[in-house]
């Protein structure tokens, strides 16, 4: 059973590693009446995401942490020079869970350093599990703040639009989803339809891509 589950790991982040080398040229062809549709193509043209080799983009996949933190990362690459190099300014215990020979190390530790994701008791990042709806919203918080500083904005994220009371989150989930929906519609129902965000579900690859991209374009687009 593990030599199974390594088996599809290795297999799945062999996939994601090779879409770097699928032409920005290549019209999706799955994603047709897709509610992202618009949002994946203008993010595949801004090298945030891009397809596979069979022309497909996959928008019902579930995305790992590790495969939304590089997402993410490329997606602040398009408004501020991110180096995933740098070392940290204040001493800071590397996870656990993560190789420095894995494909996606510099990313997360950078990551670690800057937007702070969220970590277990034991210090994993859990690379390989698939990211929730509402880990995913904290991760974008933490980046829009991080933007707006390195762009010498307040760090408020201050709402452009009325809040989602989603009907199936409490407590911090409901604080997050209000924030980050009423900040230009981060947080969205499920496919863009009723009042329930499923902030435990995993994110898919289509609502991850257009998450990512109204984060950057709201951080853009906010004058203070």
């Amino acid at each position: 059973m593990l030599a199974k589950k390594m088996q599809l790991i290795t297999t799945a982040a062999g996939i994601w590693m090779a879409l770097t080398g699928v032409s920005l040229a290549q019209k999706f062809t799955d994603i047709n009446g897709n509610p992202y549709q618009s949002e994946i193509e203008k993010a595949a043209n801004m090298l945030i995401v891009s397809g596979f080799p069979d022309q497909t983009f996959r928008p019902q996949d579930s995305v790992t942490r590790e495969q939304a933190i590089s997402m993410i990362v490329d997606g602040l690459n398009t408004l501020v020079a991110i180096n995933i190099n740098e070392k940290p300014k204040n001493r800071v215990q590397p996870f656990l869970d993560v190789e420095q020979s894995r494909w996606s190390a510099a990313k997360i530790n950078w990551a670690q350093w800057n937007i702070l994701p969220e970590e277990t008791a034991t210090g994993n990042f859990r690379p390989t599990d698939y990211v929730t709806r509402a880990e995913l919203l904290g991760f974008l918080r933490r980046s829009a703040e991080l933007l707006k500083a390195k762009l010498e904005k307040e760090t408020v994220l201050n709402a452009t639009k009325k809040s989602i009371n989603f009907s199936d989150v409490s407590g911090y989930n409901q604080q997050l989803t209000r924030q980050m929906s009423a900040y230009c519609g981060i947080a969205s129902p499920v496919n863009e339809e009723g009042e329930k965000f499923a902030p435990d579900q995993p994110a898919n690859r289509d609502y991850t891509t257009a998450a990512i991209l109204r984060t950057i374009n709201c951080v853009q687009n906010d004058p203070k």
